[in-house]
């Protein structure tokens, strides 16, 4: 898949502007419409093994969080289900009260949607709010900031590593309204930081790993793989990574690292593990674009590719 091309055709054509937030923002009412769509399906976001209300949840939240990255809760949700042949109508209903359980976590309410079929299932959802001062990706003010994010990384791309299922997601609030910039986890770490780095000219942040990994993520990787190569993974953990002014402190989530502003220069994004200290300078792979059997060299390759 070819993604960030497509986005790039799409957006040209219809004349929107994909990349400046997690949800797109549309002034309406004397206030800003929210409006996210996704798309889930058992093989491509990594879904087997879970039962069905977990599944549920995990789309769901998925979702959800594009809305919590532009700092509001989801309101309304439409969906539309595709489904096989393969699944009874009693898989379906357990995978929609997983759904229910997380909308309705956030007070918001389903309102409809459509039902087709398809050789393999997927579920698509667009998710509605307002906001009045809705958090973008292009940060709101350049000046020094603080880097948090709502929880640790690695372990769904441990599972995925493993052949194991993913964990249910944790059900975050939505970022702070003080947050610069934020972006969610949907793509991998490294996939969130260069969608900060795409939207900022001259921007610098420094990046702690350690601080980064989910504790103890080591303990059970086979020999030869670098807890950090679960950083670089692309299975969504839909943690949400925001900034908000230095030295504001943000109770219930982590500081990963720091940063500001550089008029005139180049994008720097440095990344610190242990003693040593690399530099990102492309965006991680695409997993959709390479075949399965080459995910893990793929990921070796870009962790080197740091200078790591």
């Amino acid at each position: 898949m070819r993604e960030q091309n497509l986005i790039e055709i799409f957006s040209r054509v219809h004349g929107t502007r994909p990349f400046g937030a997690d949800a797109e923002i549309v002034p309406f009412g004397g206030t800003n419409l929210l409006v996210s769509t996704d798309s889930f399906s058992e093989r491509e976001d990594f879904l087997f093994g879970l039962d069905p209300e977990a599944m549920g949840k995990v789309m769901a939240y998925g979702a959800i969080s594009d809305i919590l990255a532009c700092g509001a809760k989801p309101e309304f949700l439409v969906q539309a289900w595709n489904v096989d042949a393969s699944h009874d109508e009693r898989f379906y209903e357990r995978v929609a009260q997983g759904i229910k359980q997380v909308v309705s976590h956030y007070g918001a309410k389903i309102v409809g949607g459509d039902i087709g079929s398809a050789k393999e299932w997927c579920w698509t959802a667009t998710v509605f709010a307002a906001s009045a001062s809705p958090v973008r990706r292009i940060a709101a003010r350049r000046v020094d900031f603080d880097l948090y994010a709502t929880g640790p990384f690695g372990v769904a791309n441990v599972a995925a590593f493993l052949a194991r299922p993913v964990s249910e997601p944790a059900l975050r609030d939505p970022v702070p309204g003080n947050a610069l910039f934020a972006t969610d986890t949907s793509g991998g770490f490294f996939d969130a930081v260069e969608n900060i780095r795409r939207v900022n000219a001259g921007i610098r942040i420094d990046v702690d790993v350690e601080r980064a990994l989910a504790p103890g993520i080591a303990h059970g990787l086979p020999a030869g793989v670098e807890p950090g190569w679960a950083l670089v993974g692309g299975v969504g953990e839909y943690e949400l990574l925001f900034a908000v002014p230095q030295g504001e402190r943000i109770e219930g989530a982590i500081r990963i690292g720091s940063g500001g502003f550089r008029a005139g220069c180049d994008t720097e994004i440095r990344i610190m593990s242990g003693e040593k200290s690399g530099h990102m300078s492309a965006p991680p792979p695409d997993y959709r674009a390479i075949p399965s059997e080459n995910w893990l060299d793929a990921t070796v390759a870009y962790w080197h590719s740091l200078g790591l």
